[in-house]
């Protein structure tokens, strides 16, 4: 990546490195002090895998970018130093070379590199867990990628901010994060960065089954960093490719802890495969550094061999060698400690593995807290100690029951012995008996079936005329049936689609945890009619501001769904690029903003005009400091109810999107509002339900603002129960049947 980078920031560099393809790095130091020798030496760091190497030949490039005056080429050589250190685990060093090479970026306004910069900066502030400050470079970084619009750029951000996002364990924000930068990725066919979307996946989903057991996220792991793999052995990305080897390696000796016996021998023989990959690359790669993952793994395959005196003599020379900081590589004691514990389990020394269990809460909780995970392992270890006590008092009476089921068995084993005789004579006589009337019975038989074949040639002749037509019908069947089955295949293809876009769409609009995070008491009713909807909600905090929406886009099924996602995009767009809080934007401002940028987005301008979609909203803006509402609304209003009683804020009779009147502003409602409000914005797919009696008649807006004031002391949970039995009664038919629903459905209810 950091090498991809720098090829990446260096413009010219093409042609040098053309020029200097084959030159020697002293030929190049002997080049004349000009713009040739810059570029020759920039190329010839990029080819570099040694850090001796790179020290010197940037600090050759660093004398000749100050002899040269360009501001730039100093800039450039500081950033390749940062890489440097950044090589040789100097992380202080390498944040330090990129601060200054920021302060040169900066003094010549280049944004790219401004960006570069922090992204650089921000990834190596996680490996010294000074998580802080990354959020904040990340974010620094992500705001200068998004002004340029540079879309690898903007998806490596989103990938590193998920990878810090699950070394908190905080999984499905990290899910979230990478799974924006596969949907950029993807629609670009950046295939290197598609390599690094599956193996963060991967990584994500073994970090949880570390923490949760749960085998078929194992199982998800393996099948992404697979994915990965397949598609980095098409590039000359060694170092890509290591890290996936080395990632499953981990995952099949985990698989190998299963004890499932139908996945042990599979498990084993992967892990060795992996493991003679990764070491063979580690070797091209970096030969004179630790490979600490590569010596836990050696003492994992003892374990697996059951050799545990000599794994647990290993790791303890490991875990020596971390005491006396003689690794760089001090990451990797979480690792050694879980390997420990297992082989102390196998090994039947429970009261070891919870002393390392110990070991392993205090490192996690000095890092990730993961306290949940300690008490899991801590658990498991003394709940097998007890189940080995068990399972030994059980052998020993179930030895002593085999001992009398023997004897049992002795004495029926003779009385058979005894009845087997008797019944063996009684055979004999039979059978005796049965051969002289079988010759009888042979003579009658003969004649019959003289009989038999005459009548059984008069059959077959019948027989082929049969089997021609049921040939003729079986060939009509099978062409049918052909049929039916590609009916089908396309039928599951297509639900299988719509189902991946239901979980692409859930995870773009808020989660229930961000929703109670942001307003706390709070209520999300989402029922969309084909999988995906037209209907969605958005929400985001800016300071004091709480922006929330509740949106019916034209439309519903996959077509709905497009306009949705258009629409949440668009609104993140609007909050990522506004400073809300300071600039202090209204409701109306927010919404007229957002009709431009769909009106665009769909080409809705002009004489063509190709499309007339667009999308009903009720927008708001709740500052809780004044006590204050901002309400602008395209044709969906706004239901406040207060002591029992609801008052509604009318919309603008006009959508988001083209109207006849697009150039008319929205207006802007400000209300005042007290603790205990309680605030509803929804569609109209509740109001336009049919049902009743007859099932003619609509549920009705009047009939929805009755049950919406009777309701809102209630608890949210007990709301939304009360919402649903409601509609589910209003379905039922005189005659028993249900009228199917007929469009999204969408209600959002706060409580100020």
């Amino acid at each position: 990546m950091a090498l991809a980078l720098l090829v990446a920031l260096m413009p010219g560099s093409l042609s040098a490195q053309k020029n200097c393809k084959n030159v020697s790095g002293a030929d190049i130091l002997a080049m004349p002090d000009n713009k040739t020798k810059f570029d020759a030496l920039n190329s010839f760091i990029r080819s570099q895998s040694n850090p001796d190497t790179l020290e010197t030949y940037i600090n050759a490039q660093y004398i000749l970018a100050q002899k040269l005056g360009d501001k730039r080429k100093v800039m450039l050589t500081l950033m390749n130093r940062g890489y440097a250190f950044g090589r040789t685990y100097e992380y202080d060093k390498a944040v330090s070379a990129y601060e200054d090479a920021l302060t040169y970026a900066k003094e010549i306004k280049d944004t790219l590199n401004i960006a570069n910069c922090y992204k650089e900066m921000a990834k190596l502030l996680t490996r010294t867990n000074e998580y802080d400050r990354a959020s904040e470079y990340f974010n620094r970084a992500l705001h200068g990628y998004v002004d340029i619009g540079d879309t690898a750029k903007i998806t490596d951000v989103y990938r590193n901010m998920g990878k810090q996002c699950i070394d908190f364990h905080l999984y499905k924000t990290a899910r979230s994060y990478i799974d924006n930068a596969f949907r950029l990725d993807s629609a670009s066919g950046n295939s290197k960065a598609l390599v690094l979307d599956f193996y963060h996946t991967g990584m994500s989903d073994y970090k949880q089954y570390l923490d949760l057991d749960s085998i078929d996220m194992l199982f998800s792991g393996i099948q992404n960093t697979r994915q990965a793999v397949s598609i980095v052995t098409k590039f000359d990305e060694k170092r890509m490719l290591q890290g996936c080897y080395e990632q499953l390696m981990l995952m099949y000796i985990s698989t190998f802890t299963t004890n499932r016996p139908e996945l042990v021998k599979k498990a084993k023989d992967s892990a060795h495969y992996y493991y003679k990959l990764t070491s063979a690359l580690r070797d091209q790669l970096n030969p004179m550094g630790d490979h600490i993952v590569l010596e836990i793994t050696d003492a994992n395959f003892h374990t697996m061999d059951g050799k545990y005196n000599e794994a647990i003599q290993l790791l303890g020379d490991i875990e020596e060698k971390f005491r006396q900081g003689g690794t760089r590589y001090m990451r990797y004691r979480s690792l050694l400690y879980r390997s420990m514990i297992w082989t102390l389990r196998q090994a039947g020394d429970y009261k070891g593995a919870v002393e390392y269990a110990e070991k392993f809460k205090a490192e996690e909780e000095a890092t990730y807290s993961r306290e949940f995970a300690l008490r899991s392992i801590k658990a498991s270890a003394e709940t097998e100690y007890s189940e080995l006590i068990r399972k030994r008092e059980k052998k020993e009476h179930e030895q002593e029951l085999e001992q009398q089921e023997q004897i049992k068995r002795q004495r029926m084993t003779t009385m058979f012995y005894m009845l087997g005789t008797i019944l063996a004579i009684v055979f004999i006589v039979i059978i005796l008996r049965n051969l002289a009337e079988k010759r009888r019975n042979n003579e009658l038989l003969a004649q019959q079936k003289a009989e038999i074949l005459k009548k059984n040639n008069e059959l077959q002749v019948q027989n082929r005329k049969i089997v021609a037509q049921r040939d003729e019908i079986m060939e009509q069947r099978d062409e049918i049936e052909a049929q039916r089955t590609q009916l089908s295949e396309a039928n599951s293809r297509i639900t299988a689609s719509i189902r991946y876009a239901q979980r692409i769409q859930t995870a773009s609009v808020p989660s229930n945890d961000m929703m109670q995070k942001i307003f706390g008491n709070c209520m999300v009713y989402w029922r969309p009619l084909n999988i995906v909807s037209g209907d969605f909600f958005w929400a985001t905090q800016a300071g004091k501001y709480k922006l929330l929406t509740a949106a019916d886009c034209t439309g519903h099924g996959v077509p709905g769904a497009f306009m949705s996602m258009l629409g949440v995009s668009t609104l993140n767009d609007i909050a990522a690029q506004r400073d809300i809080e300071n600039e202090g934007a209204s409701a109306a401002e927010i919404l007229e903003e957002l009709r431009d940028k769909i009106i665009a987005a769909l080409r809705q301008s002009g004489p063509q005009r190709e499309t007339a979609d667009g999308i009903d909203m009720a927008f708001c803006i709740i500052d809780t400091e004044k006590m204050e509402l901002q309400f602008a609304g395209a044709n969906r209003p706004l239901w406040l109810v207060r002591s029992g009683e609801l008052f509604e804020y009318r919309p603008d009779k006009m959508p988001v999107g083209y109207h006849a009147t697009k150039s008319s502003p929205f207006t802007n409602h400000t209300i005042a509002i007290q603790l205990g409000d309680v605030i509803y914005l929804g569609s109209d797919g509740l109001s336009d339900q049919f049902g009743g009696p007859d099932a003619k008649n609509k549920f009705g807006p009047k009939r929805l603002r009755e049950l919406l004031a009777s309701i809102a002391q209630m608890p949210f949970d007990e709301q939304q129960a009360t919402i649903e039995k409601t509609f589910d009664e209003w379905r039922h038919k005189a005659d028993g049947t249900i009228e199917p629903q007929l469009d999204d459905q969408i209600l959002i209810g706060i409580r100020i």
